[in-house]
């Protein structure tokens, strides 16, 4: 082997000139290149273990930057005729929509907005599936369980949030909610539905619930109802929800 003084310098012309984004994809081919080859030398030796763990780098690492690279949902713009009306949340009413009516933090969408959103999405799915379609079943498996903790984090945390906004106004610091599940017209579709029907508020070191209410919320129902359907929720179940911040 040729000592590092006997080893000559690369030719600075041999490499292509790269310009902006262009460095960082040369970057992740040579990564590539450099982890097959490790990963080759590892499972020659037989070094199975070192050689999948050295793949599975790779493999999360190139997810993790396009990932990166997929347009995430913008914020909602509002026309500059919306009318105010039905915010309770003490938001700015001229943000409310003019087509729903809703202010941006009460409407889960606007109809004015549905066919822009519909395409935005469309276009992640297409560029989440490109990404995904050269991922193995392992990997797929592990995505997809990741994916619905994070789901199920994220909406426990709306419906946390929208059942602060619509609890009474009563001094009580609410810290839990609790909801049942019931068959509500879903015979047959395998799991039951969360009501928020007689919503149990708990504060700190009570067993009992403080009060029971009704909240009429689409935005809390729709949640709920997804929820409903991750965890595939039983008749009679409970589900309790953190209002703590």
């Amino acid at each position: 082997m040729p000592s590092p003084e006997e080893t000559p310098a690369p030719d600075p012309s041999s490499f292509p000139l790269l310009v902006g984004a262009q460095v960082e994809a040369y970057a992740l081919v040579v990564r590539r290149q450099t982890c097959d080859e490790l990963a080759t030398m590892l499972r020659d030796g037989g070094q199975s273990l070192a050689a999948s763990l050295v793949g599975q780098d790779r493999d999360f690492t190139e997810i993790s930057r396009s990932l990166a690279a997929i347009p995430a949902a913008p914020k909602a713009e509002h026309g500059a005729f919306c009318r105010p009306f039905d915010c309770r949340c003490g938001c700015d009413r001229a943000q409310n929509c003019l087509d729903c009516h809703r202010c941006v933090c009460w409407r889960a969408q606007c109809c004015a907005q549905v066919a822009a959103d519909g395409a935005r999405a469309r276009a992640r799915k297409a560029a989440l599936r490109r990404l995904l379609d050269a991922v193995d079943l392992a990997m797929l498996t592990e995505l997809r369980e990741t994916v619905a903790d994070a789901e199920e984090d994220a909406l426990r945390d709306t419906i946390a949030r929208r059942v602060r906004l619509l609890a009474p106004a009563d001094g009580c610091p609410y810290t839990e909610a609790v909801f049942s599940a019931g068959d509500f017209g879903r015979l047959g579709m395998g799991h039951a539905d969360y009501s928020t029907r007689d919503v149990r508020l708990y504060i700190d070191g009570h067993r009992d619930p403080v009060k029971a209410v009704d909240l009429d919320d689409a935005v809390l129902s729709a949640a709920l109802g997804t929820l409903a359907e991750l965890l595939r929720a039983d008749v009679g179940a409970d589900l309790s929800v953190d209002l703590t911040d």
